[in-house]
């Protein structure tokens, strides 16, 4: 089972790309008086020798950038400021590439989070990785890992049915190199990195496995990572837990819901996850929250100078309708976790319980770049259908449970260069309970047992696994008696009356 100690690597490298859109952008640019001045000066710390072309691309990188930002960003930007910074923090820039490109997209990246925590350069490979992610799958070995206590990666599992599980690798085998490079104390990022590549070539891995060490060679293959996991709880209540937004999470989500009202004839009430749940693509958190809503408004973005973008309304299916409906948030739920369930709530269709949730409520756009890579813009903020922003404020639940020992970590509002929060949500929270206050045995039958442990880890990736859940079970009790039922009487006219 994968541990709470590798939550914050997940919720980092999550959170930094939720609330997503891919687009396409390309055309000529050229430099002024401005980019000039950086494009002079960065060449100081470029590693000779350098080619023309080399430095051509580089300084259509940094031009191109520049220029979406004044295209794009949510606030307007001043050139000249951004440039002026680009240029003092060269001298203090650890550049792990000296090419011309290497130079400029470290000072771009650096440059980027001066203005937000989530605008940044990608190269080309973090570039492929974002499209993988947001796409659900990815070719590699097919294992989760982490640190151990001495740095080194670690294999929490091997997913069922991939390259690594048909090779035999085992929970607890460390990695000491990849095709020979030495992983000791090098971060999980860059363990991933060496890992994935294109389906079918090859990778070895030396494997340390209760003092004897061997090697294994790998071939990457396509590897699916669940974003949707279902169970039944006490026998009549649908549970289901999303545990990211990405393209397939919409079938995903279906397919499981469909399943779920085969199964259950009467349901008491409908349980909705979305704890630790950073985000994702926008569209299908949207589509999401379409699944349980007739009409109405899902969520609209706002762009600079508080000016509507787009909205995104109710016309789909509305599963188990007329079905009282618990959303589950954490103080990890992030972006897209955050519209689904203000959406829900404010449409009258569910209450929350929980924790406040993290807080980012700006969106981003993911813009692949003519010399290469990408580059990720923060566009606008998203509002609810009350016309709040969460960015900063986060999600109220209606029903806070506090939770006993959990590990406190910073969210949005607390991180550098943070974007200013705007129209708060005025609710309140209802009641506060203890966690062990509302604690109680539940039966779980998961969803097609005989499921591989893929699905499982979908789960586990979250720390969400449902057995032996303090949160859960207080929302379990909320349908049948336990102690959070008292609170309905007060809770459900204010959901019905939007408040």
């Amino acid at each position: 089972m994968l541990r709470k100690g590798i939550l914050p690597i997940i919720l980092g490298v999550l959170i930094a790309f939720a609330g997503t859109r891919l687009v396409a952008c390309a055309g000529p640019v050229w430099s002024g008086d401005d980019e000039q001045r950086f494009i002079e000066a960065y060449r100081d710390y470029v590693e000779p020798p350098a080619s023309a072309e080399q430095l051509r691309r580089a300084d259509k990188l940094f031009v191109e950038v520049v220029g979406i930002l004044g295209d794009t960003y949510v606030d307007d930007v001043d050139t000249s400021a951004f440039v002026d910074l680009a240029i003092a923090r060269l001298p203090e820039l650890e550049f792990e590439d000296k090419s011309p490109v290497g130079v400029v997209g470290a000072a771009l990246d650096d440059t980027l989070h001066s203005l937000d925590p989530h605008s940044a350069y990608m190269s080309e490979d973090m570039f492929k990785r974002l499209q993988e992610s947001t796409e659900g799958s990815f070719a590699g070995v097919g294992i989760v890992i982490a640190h151990d206590d001495s740095k080194r990666i670690r294999i929490v599992s091997p997913i069922d049915n991939t390259p690594a599980a048909r090779a035999g690798l085992k929970p607890d085998d460390r990695i000491t190199h990849i095709d020979g490079y030495d992983m000791t104390g090098e971060p999980i990022a860059e363990a991933v990195r060496r890992m994935r590549g294109r389906i079918g070539d090859p990778v070895t891995l030396t494997i340390d496995r209760e003092s004897n060490s061997f090697d294994v060679t790998v071939k990457r293959a396509k590897i699916e990572v669940p974003s949707v996991t279902a169970a039944v709880i006490d026998n009549d209540l649908p549970y289901i837990r999303v545990s990211r937004f990405d393209a397939n999470t919409l079938d995903q989500m279906r397919q499981q819901l469909d399943e779920l009202q085969d199964k259950v004839a009467s349901p008491r009430g409908l349980i909705v996850d979305l704890r630790r749940n950073p985000g994702g693509l926008l569209d299908s958190a949207a589509d999401l929250a379409d699944q349980f809503l007739t009409g109405g408004l899902i969520v609209a973005t706002e762009g600079r100078g508080e000016r509507k973008l787009r909205t995104y309304d109710a016309d789909r299916s509305s599963y188990f309708d007329g079905v009282p409906m618990v959303i589950l948030l954490d103080r990890g739920s992030a972006s897209g976790a955050e519209l689904m369930a203000a959406a829900l709530r404010e449409n009258g269709r569910g209450i929350i319980i929980g924790e406040r949730s993290f807080g980012k409520g700006s969106m981003q756009r993911i813009l692949p770049l003519s010399t290469g890579g990408g580059v990720k813009i923060t566009t606008g903020y998203y509002t609810t259908p009350g016309n709040h922003i969460v960015q900063g404020n986060g999600v109220v639940p209606d029903i806070e449970i506090l939770t006993e020992g959990a590990a406190e970590f910073e969210r949005e509002a607390e991180l550098p260069h943070s974007l200013p929060s705007r129209r708060r949500d005025p609710r309140t929270t209802v009641a506060s309970l203890a966690e062990s206050a509302c604690r109680q045995d539940i039966v779980i039958e998961r969803l097609d047992p005989s499921s591989d442990r893929a699905e499982q880890l979908a789960e586990e990736q979250a720390d969400g696994e449902v057995a032996g859940d303090g949160m859960l079970e207080c929302a379990v009790g909320y349908f049948r008696g336990g102690g959070l039922a008292t609170y309905r009487p007060q809770v459900e006219p204010l959901l019905r009356a939007g408040l």
